[in-house]
């Protein structure tokens, strides 16, 4: 077809209207393939917190406290729950930090050390630029390792652009030509991982799958004497293999106690109740209590159902919380009265209305009034008091009477950072979720495995609940509870 004047001189128009609007469109396209990429909106696990946990957090203090918790500090149960869950969350960093990519291998070393390789594992695998990143790559070969890939971590050591003398990568090294069948090249790295940093379990391991020498026990200090102990076949079940689990590695330890699914109601389940109950005294830290109290879930719950009566019911009951099961406890609970309870008193009892409480979500005001009303009965020493400053950080309403009693309370002074506790009620009076956790677990960070005391606990409780972080302050005030007499 033959165009004329008239209809050469539209198309040519109509092409010179939309070209700065194709060119527009191609460089928006253009723009958005270019923009850097967020570490931190790739998630873990479903945590059931929103899109916008880090909204409104200030940059600097994330890039204090995320490389903490990549540290050697521990942290109590709940409060490392509460790392995995906002460390977890997919959600956008803020700016500076979200596509940073050191701030993004921090979160992943963070997610590995609280024993979460495995989420780690999930966002590594849609990550970038890993190879001139070493704390990257470490991030990468570490969740490999511990999840048994051992050749994509060999990869990773391979396609690392920088920090390759460095002793970590000496010895993944060694591993890896070892693997390869490449045992000069492995003796030789060997011979120079140990003259930079001396490691006595990973010479015996490295040394035994090298040279034949006694392996000695497995080790779970780290991923690759992890994939070393693996090689050679050693038991990680062993109780030395045990002891040296870092809280990395300590999701591969199987959880002892039998399976009483099959035990039938009434049976007779005597000496499981005493095994149970030595184990749970055995217990000398909260954590130890709340490991003890998981492996015995099982047994527990079969004690509850069959009915009978049981020597120490308020201690099963709190160890039925500790393993996260509520239902048990208010079974056993249910079948409690105050004056023929065995080796418990009305105050056990009342903790223990709490410890429920507060496992359930549903801060009943009676249940807070009984708390106060036993705390005021047994004076400064009564565990009830900071039971009660516990339970009321999570909501309830007291009457006029149980105010007084509470506000004469006698309670240890508070010992976290004055500051970081007025910026956390700042947060969640805000509602800056991300910021308000975070400060939560800088102040957890200088209290031990223990967890902060029951007064800065409770701050810190009060402070999530008004940032919307309700689930791991309940977690918070149950361990709190547990931790005032867990060896009951």
């Amino acid at each position: 077809m033959i165009l004329s004047k008239r209809s050469s001189s539209a198309a040519a128009l109509l092409a010179l209207v939309l070209t700065p609007a194709v060119s527009a469109a191609q460089e928006e396209v253009k723009v958005k393939t270019l923009a850097p990429p967020d570490y931190f909106s790739s998630p873990a696990a479903r945590t059931g917190i929103g899109g916008d946990l880090w909204k409104d957090t200030a940059p600097d203090i994330m890039r204090d406290v995320v490389p903490k918790l990549a540290g050697s500090k521990p942290l109590s149960p709940a409060f490392a729950s509460l790392a995995r869950r906002l460390l977890s969350t997919g959600a956008n960093g803020p700016a500076g930090v979200g596509d940073n990519a050191d701030m993004g291998a921090q979160r992943a070393l963070a997610l590995i050390a609280l024993g979460e390789a495995k989420g780690a594992n999930a966002i590594l695998d849609r990550t970038t630029g890993a190879a001139g990143s070493g704390a990257l790559s470490m991030a990468i070969a570490e969740a490999a390792l511990i999840a048994g890939d051992d050749d994509k971590a060999c990869q990773a050591e391979q396609a690392l652009t920088v920090d390759r003398g460095a002793a970590y990568w000496l010895r993944l090294r060694t591993f890896c030509q070892l693997k390869a069948g490449q045992n000069d090249a492995a003796q030789l790295t060997f011979q120079l991982a140990q003259a930079q940093t001396k490691d006595a379990d990973y010479a015996r391991l490295m040394n035994a799958a090298m040279n034949g020498a006694a392996p000695g026990t497995a080790s779970l200090k780290n991923g690759v004497d992890y994939a070393l102990s693996r090689r050679l076949n050693l038991d990680i079940q062993s109780a030395s293999a045990i002891a040296s689990a870092s809280p990395a590695l300590k999701p591969l330890i199987k959880p002892m106690g039998g399976d009483l699914a099959g035990v039938s109601p009434g049976a007779d389940l005597t000496a499981t109740e005493a095994a149970d109950i030595a184990f749970l005294r055995q217990a000398k830290t909260l954590d130890g209590f709340v490991e003890a109290a998981q492996a015995s879930a099982g047994s527990i719950a079969a004690l509850a159902q069959a009915g009978g009566p049981l020597r120490e019911p308020v201690l099963l009951a709190r160890a039925a919380i500790a393993s996260g099961d509520v239902a048990t406890a208010q079974t056993i609970r249910g079948r409690l009265t105050a004056d023929k309870t065995p080796g418990a008193t009305t105050t056990d009892l009342a903790i223990l209305d709490a410890l429920i409480a507060a496992a359930s979500g549903k801060v009943d005001n009676q249940v807070l009034g009984n708390l106060i009303a036993r705390g005021a009965t047994g004076g400064a020493k009564s565990p009830a008091q900071p039971a009660a400053v516990l339970l009321a950080s999570l909501g309830g309403a007291m009457d006029p009477d149980a105010r007084a009693q509470f506000a004469n309370f006698e309670l240890p002074k508070p010992v976290a950072s004055p500051a970081r506790a007025v910026l956390l009620d700042a947060a969640g009076a805000a509602k800056r979720k991300g910021e308000a956790g975070l400060l939560a677990l800088s102040i957890a960070l200088e209290t031990g495995p223990t967890g902060p005391q029951p007064v800065d606990r409770a701050r810190i409780a009060q402070g999530l609940v008004h940032a919307g972080l309700v689930v791991d302050a309940r977690a918070i005030v149950v361990e709190g509870l547990l931790g005032l007499a867990y060896a009951k």
